[in-house]
C-alpha cells in the first residue's frame, strides 16, 4: 500500500480492490496477493521519471467501471495527474453509491477529479507557478462530457446528487475544461479494472 502511495501508480486498483477484504481474508485473496508481490518483483526497475523540458501545468486523466464489484454492485473511479511527464497524485476508489447509469458514474468520477484539479491549481498558486486556465481533464465518456456542457435529457440525471453539478459551474467560470478521449488514450483505465497484460503495460507510459 505504501508503495502504490508514492511510486506505483500501477498499484492502485490491485490494492485498493484487496483492501476491501483486509479485515475477513480468504484463501483467494491470499492468491492475489501472492500474484501482486510476484508482479512487484519482475517489475522493480519501473518508476517515475520527470522531464525538465515538460510543462509543469496538471494534465488530468479520468476513467470509471460501471458496477464492477461484485457483491455491491459499485462502481470504482480512477483518476491520475501528470506534471512534468508523469504522475503526481492518483486514485482508485470504489464509489459509495450504486449508479443507474454509465454516465452518472462517470460524471461522479469527474466529480471527483474536478475537486483534486482546483486543489492543484490552488497550490500551483501558493508556489508561485504560472499556470494556463483551464485545467484540463481527458475522460472517454461522450455523454458524461456533454452533461457538463448542457442540461439536455435533465430528467434523466435530475437522481444525481447536487455535488457533483458543481462542475458546471465550474466549467462556466473557465476554472476547468473537459475533453472527451479515445478509451485506448486513456491513462485512467489502470485505475479501475483488470486489464491484459499488453493493455496494463500500455496504460502504464505516463510521459505519452
Amino acid at each position: 500500500m505504501w508503495g502504490q502511495l508514492v511510486t506505483r501508480p500501477d498499484l492502485s486498483f490491485a490494492i485498493s480492490l484487496l483492501s476491501h477484504f483486509q479485515g475477513n481474508p480468504g484463501i483467494e485473496h491470499w492468491k492475489v496477493l501472492m500474484h501482486i508481490v510476484g508482479y512487484i518483483k519482475n517489475t522493480l526497475d519501473f518508476g517515475l521519471t520527470y522531464s525538465r523540458d515538460a510543462d509543469l501545468f496538471p494534465h488530468a486523466f479520468i476513467d470509471a467501471d460501471y458496477g464492477g464489484c461484485r457483491d455491491t454492485r459499485h462502481s470504482t473511479s480512477g483518476y491520475v495527474f501528470l506534471i512534468a511527464g508523469s504522475p503526481v497524485t492518483w486514485s482508485s476508489k470504489q464509489q459509495p453509491m450504486v449508479a443507474l447509469s454509465m454516465v452518472e458514474v462517470e460524471y461522479v468520477a469527474m466529480s471527483r477529479c474536478t475537486q483534486q484539479m482546483v486543489w492543484m491549481q490552488s497550490w500551483l498558486d501558493e508556489v508561485a507557478i504560472e499556470r494556463v486556465r483551464p485545467g484540463l481533464i481527458k475522460g472517454d465518456s461522450r455523454g458524461a462530457v456533454a452533461l457538463t456542457k448542457n442540461t439536455k435529457n435533465y430528467a434523466k440525471v435530475k437522481h444525481i446528487d447536487i455535488q457533483h453539478h458543481y462542475i458546471r459551474e465550474l466549467m462556466q467560470s473557465g476554472t476547468i475544461i473537459f475533453e472527451q478521449i479515445p478509451s485506448a488514450a486513456n491513462l485512467a483505465d489502470l485505475f479501475t479494472k483488470p486489464l491484459s497484460c499488453d493493455q496494463h503495460h500500455r496504460s502504464y507510459k505516463p510521459s505519452t
